[in-house]
């Protein structure tokens, strides 16, 4: 039963995060917990080659990006800034399957998390 739970807890985390866990200075609870609308747009989901990053303000040159696999390794990623707003990924090497993208920003406070699908 114990084990039971603790899947359905750490199944419960990744739907959150699924919708995206976002916070910010000022964050209500909804925002904390996805139920706004996103402030990171990522597309496509799921990605086979290249992941797009776009954000609300153009501040693409300040953003710290981190990527995560699911068990919470730190991955090395190539990126490119394709304008102010939007920053590409390639995710062409990865093998396929889930990953955790955080996003911060520190002059608007901005922290992020996102989940994705490598085809």
């Amino acid at each position: 039963m114990k084990l039971f739970r603790t899947i359905f807890i750490f199944n419960l985390l990744l739907s959150y995060s699924f919708i995206g866990f976002s916070q910010s200075e000022g964050s209500s609870i909804y925002q904390e917990i996805g139920l706004t609308e996103r402030v990171v747009q990522m597309y496509p989901n799921p990605a086979s080659d290249y992941l797009t990053v776009k954000l609300p303000t153009p501040n693409a040159s300040s953003v710290q990006l981190a990527m995560h696999s699911v068990i919470g390794n730190t991955l090395n990623i190539e990126k490119e800034q394709i304008d102010e707003y939007e920053v590409r990924i390639r995710v062409k090497d990865l093998p396929s399957g889930y990953y955790f993208l955080s996003v911060k920003e520190e002059h608007s406070g901005l922290k992020a998390t996102y989940k994705f699908l490598k085809r």
